[in-house]
């Protein structure tokens, strides 16, 4: 491996991060636990690490990353790891890069890999250099690199994110960001079905402007149970009972959630956390929720609507509103596709770009009160109007109201202050 590092220390980098969060480690069980974290420190004469706060002694740990091994030496600080944790001594750690692979476009304020592009100039690589690139994933869907190191070509490549364009026909093809996929020779993990909001790491080639894969592992809520976890939270649901961290993890918060250096009020976009995750049923849980910076979020992030659901071809709708129902979108109070039609709901999602991503689906009852969230135009939202143009103030802009409502007819419009 070629000894070139470019690491960006910013406010997604942590020091001194969640000091009481390793307490289970150091108890002297034996249990081993599971750290996923962005390496703040480093010591290679010591042998040791810091990740989430862990002081990590790692004198006898294996470095891999898909089944290569790598020397100690190669780890540096902004890399994210998954760590196996036994009395703050490292077991395994495994490098976690966003993408891992040739650079194909080199810009002076950008660096492509794979086809997809990051907002970060990479000094001393050329186009068709190997690099691992490590990064955070911010709300409004941008990446924040952490780290770059040029390596060795590798027997495949990879890329990471939600997949979307995926061929219902059964061609093949999908798209991750803007990369075209072509899965049609991959091995899929327990040979499942891809859809549309799945979140997956993709092995294989980029060539021509494609990436061809050769596997395709898929992220389960099972995948991440019992394990400390930092990120940036890149959505939160109004009620605060629910939200998303690393673009594609919901965690919801119960009654037992603890929260350090916060409350559940400083629950929202940007804030980068650790998270102590437990499965609950088939969804994650934050047993603990550790605050330990922020980083800046769009103003209009979340939206909200509640109607009578109609529910075609993979789209719920209200007021002949569309909403793609996928692999990413959460059912809650015993709902599901085949009794959404005709139930009046309330919609929770993300905005990114104009791009209306729902991620949650909830009963809701049906009075004369609604609450909506998103842009209003020309005195109407979401397909309501005002008779008495009380929506018209906030023409132009991105609100969460309350209205009393009639049908699709709209009153009394106010600002919902809670």
């Amino acid at each position: 491996m070629k000894n070139l590092v470019y690491a960006v220390v910013g406010s997604v980098l942590l020091s001194g991060c969640g000091g009481d969060s390793s307490e289970s480690s150091v108890d002297g069980s034996g249990l081993i636990s599971r750290i996923n974290g962005t390496v703040d420190m480093i010591s290679y004469t010591a042998l040791q690490l810091s990740v989430n706060g862990h002081e990590l002694d790692a004198s006898d740990s294996d470095v891999s990353y898909n089944g290569q091994r790598f020397s100690f030496d190669f780890v540096t600080t902004g890399m994210q790891v998954e760590i196996s944790n036994q009395n703050n001594t490292a077991q395994a750690i495994v490098l976690q890069p966003v993408v891992a692979g040739p650079v194909t476009a080199l810009s002076a304020d950008s660096t492509t890999v794979n086809g997809i592009t990051f907002n970060f100039s990479a000094s001393g690589v050329v186009i068709g250099d190997w690099v691992m690139l490590f990064a955070l994933l911010h709300p409004d869907n941008t990446w924040s690199v952490t780290s770059l190191s040029k390596i060795d070509p590798l027997l495949n490549a990879e890329i990471e994110g939600v997949l979307s364009g995926v061929d219902q026909a059964g061609a093949g093809t999908a798209l991750l960001g803007t990369v075209p996929v072509d899965y049609t020779n991959a091995i899929i993990e327990d040979g499942r079905t891809l859809a549309n909001g799945m979140w997956v790491e993709i092995y294989g080639q980029f060539s021509d402007g494609r990436f061809i894969a050769f596997s395709i592992d898929i992220k389960d809520p099972q995948d991440f149970n019992g394990l400390e976890f930092e990120g940036v939270v890149t959505w939160v649901s109004d009620d605060k009972m629910l939200f998303e961290v690393a673009g594609h993890l919901l965690v919801g918060i119960n009654a037992n959630t603890v929260f350090d250096d916060g409350t559940v009020n400083s629950l929202q976009a940007g804030a980068v956390v650790e998270l102590d995750l437990v499965q609950s049923g088939d969804s994650l849980v934050a047993a603990k929720v550790d605050f330990e910076d922020q980083v800046v979020a769009p103003d209009n992030l979340e939206f909200k609507v509640e109607g009578e659901a109609s529910f075609s071809n993979g789209q719920v709708s209200i007021n002949g509103i569309p909403f793609d129902v996928n692999a990413g979108t959460r059912f809650d109070d015993g709902l599901a596709l085949n009794n959404l039609d005709g139930s009046w709901v309330e919609l929770k999602g993300k905005n990114i770009n104009n791009q209306f991503v729902l991620k949650e689906i909830e009963l809701e009852s049906r009075d004369n009160e609604i609450s909506l969230e998103g842009p209003v135009e020309s005195n109407t939202m979401w397909g309501y109007s005002a008779s008495d143009n009380s929506l018209a103030t906030f023409n132009g802009q991105w609100v969460d109201i309350e209205c009393s409502h009639n049908g699709n007819d709209l009153t009394l419009c106010r600002l919902d202050l809670n």
